[in-house]
């Protein structure tokens, strides 16, 4: 029994982020529809494409970062446990000697504080930036308001109101009810 090899690929990558599985498997599903929309369907394939670029960049950053951290982190340990001997040495030839003991010297660390990203604001339940397709809940009170199609679930645009939760329904629907 033969596989498809793109279900074993996407089998593979259970390990990563849920927001790069999620696009995976859009850009999966965009390209096994054989419809009359196909270029509609090709064009949001290269937009997921471009962002799991972007994300897949976004992480490879954050692990570069996270890497340089530790690095300085080890130097402040080995120089940390360098003072810490040259303090314990002082401190037995002052014994030997019967100096007056001078204060050791400051330990000097420093410190990264992490990039800011830029200040564009975010939207959806994944809580990233605005790519692709995005959908509006219906609900004027809705806090988050914006979402990507493929966290959502949606191919194209639904015809009607269309709402993120139960309860924006509710809460929309309730409203109408009390301004008739």
């Amino acid at each position: 029994m033969e596989t498809d090899v793109r279900y074993t690929f996407l089998d593979a990558l259970d390990h990563l982020p849920s927001d790069l599985i999620r696009s995976l498997w859009t850009i999966q599903g965009l390209e096994l529809r054989q419809d009359e929309i196909r270029t509609f369907v090709d064009q949001q394939a290269v937009k997921e494409a471009q962002h799991l670029q972007r994300l897949i960049q976004q992480r490879q950053e954050q692990l570069d970062f996270q890497i340089q951290e530790m690095q300085e982190m080890a130097e402040v340990q080995a120089r940390y446990l360098a003072h810490e001997e040259s303090v314990e040495l002082k401190t037995k030839s002052a014994k030997t000697h019967t100096r007056i003991p001078q204060p050791p010297e400051p330990l000097k660390i420093k410190i990264n504080l992490k990039p800011s990203h830029s200040d564009e604001p975010v939207y959806c339940h994944c809580r990233n930036v605005s790519y692709g397709q995005m959908i509006a809940c219906d609900n004027r009170r809705c806090p988050t308001e914006w979402f990507h199609y493929a966290c959502v679930g949606l191919t194209h645009a639904p015809k009607g109101k269309w709402y993120c939760s139960e309860r924006c329904h509710r809460q929309a629907t309730k409203k109408k009810f009390m301004n008739l």
